[in-house]
């Protein structure tokens, strides 16, 4: 047996050591750059949960919250629970109109303390035994009364969908006891439509679930996972009691608006999922972001691969080393430990120091590779940082984070920019790195204050700032409390809505409105007209419809120019005003026509109002240029006759009176009727008006 000298073993020795260091090497930097890389996916991943949970809250979630809490201090629903006479029809109307502008939401009711719903739109008819307190959408109200709240998802008892309800007690204004319970049924397609608009790596979803852990909608893996919840940890999760990252930190603390905020693993069919989970502030669902751990660590992938090489590498190594030793090698095994040395105190300057085809140069290619990839992985995660920075620092809202006493610690720049400022050293040195300033009203922000004290997330708020230059502007402002008991911080996301809150308010006067009178133009009055009609066919009450005319108008015109007829259409409609009830509808049909909508009238009433109306127009002359211009109007009036009866038909026989209001002289009302029917003159004897009226008899 051949014995290897002492100087050999040393070099063996040397051989072995400089392989474990080599594999150790490899081991470090990719363990490293995996932990580093996936601590940057999580900070981005937070971040974007935040803005999508601030999303659902300002774009969907809120704007039904702040509905249903406008919606349960309608005084026609106190008015009913409490027992007293109420506007039915007004009511339906309006709901009806609220139904029009929100097509998410289709069913609006409420329902005394006993169960019986008195009210929904649409109108549908309900079993005589059906009893609102066992559905899940009085007892979530009943849980919290006072307060506006969102029920578990459930199937809808007419149409049968599944569907959530925001709802809220109606509560006695005298004492503060609730009469009922007011719901409103909503689809998820909006919630959805915000979820698919997210851009995510490959193979990810999102998931939203209630506090209980029940899904309300989900896109891509989470879709795949909202049949499956009670088969992994999403309920835990949802909850707010599984441990992150396998420690027995827990995620959230109760169920709450906080719960459940964190970041953890999940094991989903074998593959690890970095799961992000933010509350959702209102509704109290939690919105979970899945993103497969392989999506993730693709930027490293090289040095994954780069510590494969350098571990089959070492292997090559010893196989060298070991030759080397035996042949008295040492000098070239000292350079190559030597390279291993610099490259561990953290020297990644690449060396050639063997160039030949031997194991030496083979070794010395697989050092290089090896600090070659821990280097680019080193500059991988300085852009990674870079751009995560630049991510915060250049976010599509606006970001605050100031002291309880208002100074300013952390300003982005779009937030500078949406106020009017250059940058952010500018809108600090301008405000003296104080928010106070921006509040048209100081007393919202000490609302705001009142509300985070008190544990409460505030989400969707709408304050009036001021930008730079005193220009003021709407915002809709998402803040929460931060920082510790003895130095708490509010930090605040806000978006600019000056456009949305405007263009809200133009397009519905738009949609409804005559542009020069004021009144409902045709599209709204004939819609209103087609709900009254149902209205009274389905309670069998009475309904009427008034055409007027202004009659001569054409030389009103010729004489005294368009402008002069402007005047005198604006002032016929303000004298309609003053004759017709809150509920009754004026609407403009075209040029110098008009006509009145009379719920709950008989044409015996409708004819002493037409008589009304045309007598305050021949009264009030128009005033233009320092010339009294008088104007009258013909009328035609007719009642709807029920299931029978189109509307075009109540229509054509109204404008049928008024075509013979005007053959017989103009100034007067005509209406079909079993007697004619004559005005009452001023003196109260009756007769016709000073241009003759009269009502023709069927």
């Amino acid at each position: 047996m051949r014995v290897i000298p002492l100087r050999q073993r040393l070099l063996l020795l040397l051989a072995i050591l400089s392989s474990l260091a080599l594999v150790a090497l490899g081991t470090f930097s990719y363990v490293r750059a995996k932990n580093i890389m996936l601590h940057g996916a999580e900070s981005a991943m937070a971040l974007q949960a935040d803005t999508l949970a601030n999303a659902i809250v300002s774009q969907y979630a809120g704007e039904y919250a702040r509905a249903v809490a406008s919606l349960r201090q309608d005084p026609r629903v106190v008015a009913c629970l409490s027992g007293r006479p109420y506007d039915h029809q007004g009511l339906m109307a309006s709901w009806a109109s609220f139904l029009r502008q929100r097509p998410e939401a289709y069913f609006v009711y409420f329902a005394d303390m006993s169960g019986r719903v008195h009210a929904i739109q649409p109108p549908r008819d309900l079993p005589p035994d059906f009893d609102a307190r066992t559905r899940p959408w009085f007892r979530r109200a009943m849980e919290h009364p006072g307060v506006v709240g969102w029920s578990d998802p459930y199937t809808e008892f007419i149409t049968g969908k599944t569907v959530v309800s925001t709802v809220a007690t109606v509560d006695d204004p005298a004492g503060g006891k609730p009469l009922g319970v007011l719901g409103l049924d909503i689809t998820t397609d909006g919630l959805r439509n915000i979820l698919s608009g997210v851009a995510l790596p490959s193979g990810s979803g999102l998931l939203v679930l209630t506090a209980n852990g029940h899904p309300v909608t989900a896109t891509g893996l989470g879709a795949a996972l909202a049949d499956r919840v009670d088969t992994t940890p999403l309920r835990n999760l949802a909850r707010g009691t599984y441990a992150a990252h396998g420690t027995d930190r827990a995620i959230g603390g109760t169920i709450g608006d906080n719960a459940g905020n964190g970041a953890t693993y999940l094991h989903v069919d074998g593959e690890q999922v970095l799961t992000a989970v933010r509350a959702v502030p209102g509704p109290g669902w939690r919105l979970v972001l899945l993103v497969p751990q392989e999506e993730l660590l693709r930027a490293v992938a090289p040095i994954r691969y780069g510590t494969i090489l350098a571990i089959g590498g070492t292997l090559l190594l010893f196989a060298v080393l070991f030759a080397v030793a035996t042949a008295g090698a040492s000098g070239r095994v000292g350079q190559l430990a030597e390279y291993m040395r610099s490259v561990a105190r953290g020297d990644f300057t690449v060396r050639n120091l063997f160039t030949g085809r031997d194991e030496f140069g083979a070794l010395n290619r697989h050092l290089n590779e090896l600090v070659t990839a821990r280097r680019d992985a080193e500059a991988a995660l300085r852009d990674a940082e870079r751009q995560h920075r630049e991510l915060v620092e250049n976010a599509p809202i606006g970001i605050f984070r100031t002291a309880w006493d208002g100074t300013i610690n952390v300003l982005n720049q779009h937030g500078a920019a949406l106020l009017g400022f250059r940058d952010v050293a500018h809108a600090r040195a301008v405000l003296d790195d104080s928010v106070i300033p921006l509040y048209a009203e100081p007393v919202d922000r000490q609302a705001m204050l009142d509300d985070l004290t008190a544990g409460e997330v505030v989400t969707g708020l709408r304050l009036r700032w001021y930008r730079r230059g005193g220009e003021a502007i709407w915002v809709s402002l998402y803040a929460r409390r931060t920082g510790t008991p003895e130095a708490p911080e509010v930090e605040s996301f806000f978006l600019d809505v000056t456009d949305q809150v405007e263009d809200t308010l133009r397009l519905e006067q738009l949609a409804t409105t005559d542009e020069l009178t004021g009144v409902a133009n045709r599209r709204h009055f004939m819609a209103r007209l087609e709900d009254e009609a149902a209205r009274a066919q389905r309670y069998g009450r009475p309904l009427s419809v008034l055409l007027l005319d202004a009659d001569h108008f054409k030389s009103i015109n010729d004489t005294w120019g368009h402008e002069a007829g402007d005047m005198v259409l604006r002032h016929i409609t303000d004298v309609m005003g003053l004759s017709l009830r809150e509920n009754d509808l004026i609407g403009r049909l075209g040029g110098e026509e008009f006509g009145v909508l009379l719920p709950e009238t008989a044409q015996e009433r409708a004819l002493r109002t037409a008589e009304r109306i045309r007598a305050a127009v021949e009264d009030a002359p128009v005033a233009v240029r320092d010339v009294w211009v008088g104007c009258t109007v013909s009328v035609g009036a007719a009642e709807y006759r029920g299931a029978n009866d189109s509307l075009d038909d109540l229509i054509r026989r109204a404008d049928h009176m008024l075509m013979r209001a005007k053959e017989e002289g103009r100034n007067r009302v005509c209406a079909q009727q079993a007697r004619p029917a004559r005005a009452e003159s001023p003196d109260g004897t009756g007769g016709n008006g000073p241009a003759g009226n009269g009502q023709d008899a069927a």
